[in-house]
Order: C-alpha cells, then sequence, then structure tokens
C-alpha cells in the first residue's frame, strides 16, 4: 500500500491525543505542526527569560508520541520529560522536558532542528514541526477590546472575538510549507478553537499552500463538548470564521453524534460518527482510532 500523508494541525492535548492514534497506522506518513503561541506556565516563564517558541504543546505531543511506544526505555523517557519540579526554588512549576528544549535549543540554529534533535531521542518516527520559527503573540480583537496573548485571548474568549492575528506577524517554516505542500490529508483540531487549531492558520503562506494542494483533503475534528456555550450554531460559526481568514478548500467535518444540531445542514460536508468522551473529556481512544481510520485509508 502506498503511504499517505497526513499532517495534523493543533496545540496542546487535542493534538498529541490524535498523533498517538494516527500514529498506530503503519500506512500514514505523520506530521503535527504545533501551535507555539502558549505564554502560560513553565513555557510563559521560559518565553520571557530566553526569548524562546513556546515549547509546552510541542512537549506534549512528543511525550504522547513516546508513552505510544511499547519499549521499556521509551517509557521512562516519557516520564522524565514530562517530570515537573516542585519545592526548588526558581525551578518550580518548570517540566523537564522544557528545560530540555531550551538546552539544545541554545545548541540550534532554529527551533525546527532542537524539535528534530529531541525527536531522535525519544525514538519517534512521526514528524513533528513548529509552526513557525519565530517568536509571536496571539492577539484578540474583540468588539471593545483588544487582547495580547494567548492566556488573555482564552480568559476572554466568550466576549465574542470579531479577528485574530499574531503580532508580530511571522512566516511558517520552509519545512512546514513542503510537508502541507506533499499532504493528501490534513486534520484541524481538536482542541480550543481560537488558541490551539487556528493560531498556524494565521500565516498567509499556510492558507495559500493548503488552498493550492489540488488533492488535499481537510477535515475538521470538532470537540467532544461544545465549547462556546453561547452559540447554538458553533460549527457552522467555526467554519465561517476559517473561511474569514481566506480558506477555500472544502472542510468536511467530524461530529460526535450526541453533538448533532439543526443548524447541520449549513455544515455540509460533514461525517456523524459515534465518538463518545473518555473520563478526561477527550474522544474514547477506540471509537476514535475506528473514525479515523475509516477517513483515511483507501477506498
Amino acid at each position: 500500500m502506498t503511504a499517505i500523508n497526513v499532517t495534523c494541525i493543533g496545540g496542546g492535548h487535542g493534538l498529541g491525543h490524535l498523533l498517538a492514534v494516527i500514529n498506530d497506522f503503519d500506512f500514514v506518513n505523520l506530521t503535527g505542526i504545533v501551535t507555539t503561541t502558549d505564554n502560560g506556565g513553565s513555557t510563559g516563564r521560559l518565553r520571557k527569560s530566553c526569548d524562546t517558541i513556546s515549547w509546552g504543546d510541542i512537549r506534549y505531543c512528543l511525550s504522547k508520541l513516546t508513552k505510544a511506544s511499547s519499549t521499556k526505555g521509551s517509557s521512562t523517557k516519557a516520564l522524565l520529560f514530562e517530570y515537573r519540579f516542585d519545592n526548588v526554588g526558581e525551578l518550580s512549576g518548570h517540566s523537564l522536558g522544557n528545560l530540555m528544549f531550551c538546552a539544545v535549543d541554545s545548541l540550534c540554529l532554529r527551533p525546527t532542528e532542537t524539535v528534530q534533535v529531541m525527536r531522535e531521542y525519544l525514538g519517534i518516527k512521526a514528524n513533528v514541526l513548529p509552526m513557525s520559527d519565530m517568536v509571536t503573540h496571539l492577539v484578540s480583537h474583540c468588539a471593545d477590546h483588544c487582547y495580547v496573548g494567548e492566556v488573555e485571548v482564552d480568559d476572554h474568549v466568550n466576549q465574542g472575538i470579531n479577528k485574530l492575528a499574531l503580532t508580530p506577524r511571522v512566516k511558517p517554516s520552509e519545512e512546514v510549507l513542503q510537508n502541507l505542500t506533499n499532504s493528501d490529508i490534513l486534520f484541524l483540531g481538536p482542541g480550543s478553537f481560537y488558541t490551539s487549531t487556528l493560531p498556524g492558520l494565521l500565516m498567509d503562506a499556510v492558507i495559500d499552500v493548503i488552498n493550492h494542494n489540488t488533492k488535499l483533503k481537510v477535515y475538521f475534528i470538532t470537540n467532544v463538548q461544545s465549547e462556546f456555550n453561547n452559540q447554538h450554531d458553533e460549527l457552522h460559526y467555526q467554519l465561517g470564521f476559517m473561511r474569514k481568514l481566506g480558506l477555500t478548500k472544502t472542510i468536511h467535518s467530524l461530529i460526535p453524534r450526541h453533538r448533532a444540531s439543526p443548524f447541520l445542514d449549513l455544515c455540509k460536508p460533514y461525517t456523524i460518527a459515534e465518538l463518545p468522551a473518555d473520563t478526561g473529556g477527550r474522544h474514547q481512544q477506540s471509537f476514535y482510532r475506528e473514525q479515523l481510520l475509516e477517513l483515511i485509508k483507501p477506498h
């Protein structure tokens, strides 16, 4: 079987969970393009002190991919990677993985190269790329105010966001663009819509290469639960927001059956699937695997 090139764009726990499931498919060349705008917690502190991109979401994705390995060595490395210091002065709250990224980054020319070094160290086959090698902040424009930084954007998300942007405006790496050029399937989400799914789409070059890849199929994986309590037509709104960013490709939505609504006729094409939540509020893995396999495998 010819390998299928699958790319996933997102951030945080949703992307890590998605990559871990797809990584199981031996006929897939898998790449994750990870959001790097987080400015909270350990990641935010390191951004300020080291003037670096956000490592937290990348660290989590690599950790999930490492845990998916069956070897004892990989399991130990994953535990070390996720270890978080406590009651040790200025180190408190930092994860060892984030500190390792900063150390390796000081020896590399670009963050993309840093991630590849860490991939090799952890023995990960799937490719993982930061959305950009340049440091940037997420900015939301609401009716009466502008919020700078992912934490602020997240805290005020229910005020209604009219526009989302990056400051400064940055460009994706050549690796990101080349990967999207060669992709057969692109998954967007799941995860926080504004702060995980969208940041990687806020660079014009990313939108252009997606739109011009004629063979590319684009899927939007919706969350297990509604994200915005005040919007009954949430999916229709989210698809419209992506269109405002310039995305012209057909977007096929994967929707949990329990989230079906009267507005679905506005969201075609879509697939209604049995996708219950696990104990962590994410798509339950066995059902998730089955639905993703159905979308990816050649028919």
